[in-house]
């Protein structure tokens, strides 16, 4: 029995999938410990695994943008650092999120070994730009040359205490640029939790580093009595949501568009808060959705990559409102996929503009329902688990 520690920096949305990845692999019978956040440790304790917590939060209720959270989690880096290492002293193997490279380190000095495991496709490539820095192409050359800059960037806040680090555990110093320098040359594997019907796997992407399919939660829970109330009471109905995002402006154009809209909706209150009186709205708090969205005509959300997914296996429309990070790319994948209108960038989202998407919405949905099709073809979890195995083979 291996122990297999993955270390998850990031959302719900981020650790989520690390986590239903984990339970697979707990049920070949490896010992997994996920290291995140104390407030979603519920999420890890669902699939049955071994928790370890950050010194560190993404936010105490109101999501910190990726500028703010890099600087507060620098300033905890060491304390980050001392909770990876304790977690992963025994451990045969370490998976980490884009942002757990410190489990690199941690690797290095331990003897174990490492691999990514990432949700966004950030290997550079010739064939787009980064994707948490725009979806407008710079050409092959600038696309694949701001890549190689922007995840050595990435670092910078971290690199006096990665270096401190460093030295901490018995290493020769090793600064970002070279980190992934000798990632590539060592031919560190990668694993990406998403489907190559969504972002096929550029040419120029080398196969250590494949495209495995999402990593799917499996669902425990049911939908809450009152939801399954309203959805058997009529229509299907407009979902909005727009999870960790906290937005001052936000709610006020989600109330109005709710109560003016003329249709059903389900509101989820998420991290802004969203509420909408009236008959025809109903506001409910965390839901699976898995099992909601798939009964409803639409969902209007934030483009996160797990909830654009699952509106994508659902097989219904999207109306994105993309905010930060790389909630553009996929907004930008779904209009691509034919499974979703343009979408309405949140500084220029107004009740109306909300209001018009809905309507287009609608003649989108043979093209949902061809992706969806295509994403019940595959079971990422089964392949990265068997790339997961050939790594390990001879640690077993």
């Amino acid at each position: 029995m291996a122990h297999i520690v993955i270390v998850g920096i990031g959302t719900r949305g981020d650790v989520v999938p690390l986590a239903a990845l984990g339970a697979a692999l707990a049920a070949g019978g490896d010992r997994v410990t996920v290291v995140t956040h104390a407030s979603l440790r519920a999420h890890v304790d669902e699939a049955g695994l071994g928790f370890a917590a950050l010194p560190v939060e993404f936010g105490a209720g109101r999501p910190l943008s990726s500028a703010r959270f890099a600087r507060l989690l620098a300033a905890r880096w060491p304390d980050v650092g001392e909770a990876v290492l304790a977690a992963s002293r025994d451990a045969d193997l370490l998976l980490l999120s884009p942002m757990g490279w410190l489990g690199y380190h941690v690797a290095q000095a331990t003897g174990a070994r490492s691999m990514g495991v990432f949700l966004q496709p950030l290997e550079p490539t010739v064939a787009f730009p980064p994707p948490l820095l725009t979806t407008r192409s710079l050409g092959g050359w600038g696309n694949r040359a701001a890549a190689h800059a922007f995840r050595v960037l990435g670092q910078m806040p971290f690199a006096r205490a990665n270096a401190a680090f460093r030295r901490r555990l018995g290493l020769p110093p090793l600064g970002s640029a070279a980190m992934f320098r000798q990632a590539d040359e060592e031919r560190w594997p990668v694993l990406y939790g998403f489907s190559p019907s969504v972002v096929p796997a550029p040419p120029d992407w080398p196969p250590y580093r494949p495209i495995t399919g999402y990593w799917w939660p499996r669902v425990t829970g049911g939908l809450s009595p009152a939801l399954r109330r309203f959805l058997d009471d009529g229509d299907p109905p407009v979902f909005i949501g727009f999870g960790s995002l906290d937005a001052p402006r936000l709610r006020a154009v989600v109330e109005e568009t709710a109560t003016r809209l003329g249709r059903r909706v389900v509101v989820q209150t998420g991290a802004a808060g969203l509420t909408a009186a009236q008959r025809n709205v109903l506001v409910v708090g965390d839901e699976p959705h898995e099992l909601l969205f798939p009964r409803t005509a639409m969902v209007v959300h934030h483009g996160g990559a797990g909830t654009t997914a699952a509106a994508m296996r659902a097989g219904v429309p999207s109306v994105i409102v993309p905010f930060t990070a790389d909630q553009p790319f996929w907004a930008h994948r779904a209009v691509a996929l034919g499974a979703a209108p343009a979408p309405i960038p949140l500084r220029r989202a107004t009740p109306r503009k909300l209001r018009d998407a809905i309507a287009v919405a609608d003649s989108y949905r043979t093209g949902a329902a061809a992706l969806s099709r295509s994403l019940a073809a595959e079971d990422g979890i089964a392949a990265a688990v068997a790339e997961i195995r050939r790594e390990m083979l001879p640690v077993q």
